[in-house]
């Protein structure tokens, strides 16, 4: 079964702008995560470990798992270019996550085998913490159940 945090946690070493990447499960992790942001490098991913979805048992067994990921930007206070050069870069870099998830995922058994591209939703986010600015991404994987 996919598991969102473990598969982006082990592809963000390739993402060099990633520089912290959080596991967020619940809300106290939530919590933990934003007082911690405050003393963090200039970009980090949030990974949301348990998703929701769907079942499809009428016409075939299938399970539609949604997944949600948060790209979080650090701009400098009161300057508006700054934030927009950070949501430009949240932006930026989770395109180049959804390109790694849809390089390893070609073949039956590749750690997001069932990814559905045709629709990856995204949503601004920030101000949060100490000025992050960025994007969350959601995403479905389909798998026989």
């Amino acid at each position: 079964m996919y598991n969102a945090y473990e598969y982006l946690y082990s592809i963000s070493p390739d993402i060099p702008e990633i520089l912290k990447v959080y596991k967020v499960s619940g809300l106290s992790s939530l919590e933990e995560m934003l007082s911690d942001i405050r003393n963090n490098p200039e970009c980090c991913l949030c990974v949301r470990d348990a998703g929701d979805g769907f079942l499809d048992l009428k016409t075939r067994r299938l399970d539609s798992a949604y997944h949600t990921f948060y790209v979080m930007v650090k701009a400098e206070t009161n300057n508006h270019e700054s934030r927009l050069q950070a949501k430009r870069s949240a932006m930026e870099t989770g395109i180049k996550l959804m390109d790694r998830a849809k390089k390893d995922a070609n073949d039956f058994g590749d750690p997001v085998y069932g990814l559905d591209f045709s629709k990856i939703d995204y949503s601004e986010i920030g101000p949060l913490g100490s000025n992050y600015y960025g994007y969350s991404f959601g995403y479905s994987i389909e798998h026989e159940v």
